[in-house]
């Protein structure tokens, strides 16, 4: 059964992110006084009075646009509006012109729409709101999205407008994808070929993708979300595309696994490798594909060799699978899902104690941990703490005494054993405070 969708529509600049933010009550979707700086649909799941439904945050609306990227962003916004159960068309007090050709379009399409005006901060700016009534859409809502005002009462009529179920996604996704990568590597265009249609704006300008966007569908029978996001940057920069990046570092930690997608035509990069780091860092699952394989000519280099030069480059990076991909021609664009969804059921592989503490005090019976500061650990037995993410835990005497080396064979024989291919492994060296016996 689907969730109810509620798509956010307004011009530019009328407070549509400011709304977005205040009902997920966590800052999501990116808000600057430049208009237009939503170019994509922001999806995200509210629960509201023991109701689940979607919000949506849309990019402006344009009525005359200017050039190919207006035009995108408000038929962009025009399919979320289409795909919602109810429509919240949002208008500031001042009301503009384009507010009511906007108004006598969604007449047209004869969708469900509540008008909401915002920016009423104070009761003597009430009287303002009676304007909204001449765009025939029915009893204008007042709030101030920026303070909080109306807006809890907004979301108590929300919910008794919406149908019990709706176009929207199941609220649980089993498998949690980050698309990250460099600016213009086609993470959206990859996206949108695994969709089939233009869910996410593609432009030849970097960063066309501010927030990430979270996709939910089904594959294989199970619930996954796709969450593109905007590159990261090379070095530290303020304003809007700086808080892009902080959004991007946020989505790889409510990730599962991180699909990094790299440009086939310009190899992998220090750039590449502090992404994949922070996969490893924040024990993500990790895919690197290679975007753009069409435009590698068959003599120059093979994918064998291209997976050499990586490892060779980022030998902290041989557990993860990589992939050759054309999301123009959509080439392999499945097959590096299916090695996706491998990668996020490793990640939730379990090895019974018994089993672990066997194997792993016969590895460390072949080579005990070096001596350190003129002691050595002492391994005493070990267990697996969680999965997804794996964490394993070693109880010691001496803990502090275990080199990097030594963690790092361990890691390595425990994914000779195991495999767990594509999955950052956390392994934890914990003092056993017991007396000896």
């Amino acid at each position: 059964m689907g969730l109810p969708v509620v798509a956010i529509l307004g011009r530019p600049n009328v407070g549509k992110s400011t709304l977005f933010n205040r009902i997920a009550r966590r800052h999501i979707a990116v808000v600057d006084d430049t208009p237009g700086v939503t170019r994509d649909r922001n999806y995200c799941v509210i629960n509201w009075a023991e109701q689940d439904f979607v919000i949506v945050d849309t990019g402006g609306v344009v009525t005359a646009p200017r050039g190919e990227m207006e035009l995108t962003i408000t038929r962009q916004a025009e399919i979320a509006a289409r795909e919602a159960d109810l429509v919240i068309f949002l208008i500031e007090k001042d009301i503009a012109p384009e507010d009511f050709e906007i108004a006598r379009r969604l007449h047209r399409e004869d969708l469900p729409v509540m008008l909401v005006v915002n920016k009423i901060d104070r009761d003597i700016e009430l009287p303002m709101v009676a304007e909204a009534w001449k765009m025939g859409l029915g009893e204008p809502f007042a709030i101030s999205a920026k303070n909080g005002r109306g807006v809890g009462d907004l979301l108590d009529f929300i919910g008794e407008k919406l149908p019990e179920s709706g176009k929207g996604e199941d609220a649980h996704s089993e498998i949690r994808i980050a698309i990250v990568g460099k600016p213009n590597v086609g993470k959206s265009s990859f996206v949108n070929k695994l969709l089939g249609e233009e869910k996410l704006i593609v432009d030849a300008e970097p960063g066309t993708t501010r927030d990430p966007i979270g996709t939910p569908f089904t594959y294989n029978g199970r619930k996954w979300l796709l969450t593109d996001t905007a590159g990261l940057l090379k070095k530290r920069q303020y304003g809007i595309s700086y808080y892009s990046s902080l959004r991007t570092v946020a989505t790889i930690k409510r990730s599962d696994v991180v699909f990094l997608l790299t440009d086939a035509t310009e190899g992998f990069n220090q750039q590449d490798k502090r992404i994949a780091g922070m996969a490893v860092d924040f024990i993500k699952g990790l895919v690197i594909g290679i975007n753009k394989w069409d435009l590698v000519e068959a003599e120059t280099m093979t994918s064998a060799e291209r997976e050499k030069e990586i490892y060779a480059n980022a030998k902290f990076l041989r557990f993860a699978p990589i992939v050759t991909l054309s999301a123009l021609t959509g080439r392999r664009v499945r097959r590096a899902l299916d090695v996706l969804e491998r990668i996020a059921d490793e990640r939730k592989k379990r090895i019974t104690t018994s089993e672990f503490n066997e194997f792993m005090a016969s590895a460390v019976g072949r080579i005990p941990p070096p001596i350190v500061q003129g002691k050595r650990s002492n391994i005493l037995y070990m267990t697996q703490e969680s999965t997804d993410p794996p964490v394993f835990v070693f109880f010691c005497r001496g803990a502090r005494f275990v080199s990097e080396n030594y963690r790092r064979y361990l890691a390595r024989k425990i994914r000779e054993e195991y495999g767990f291919e594509g999955v950052s492994l956390k392994l934890v060296f914990k003092e056993n405070r017991e007396e000896d016996r």
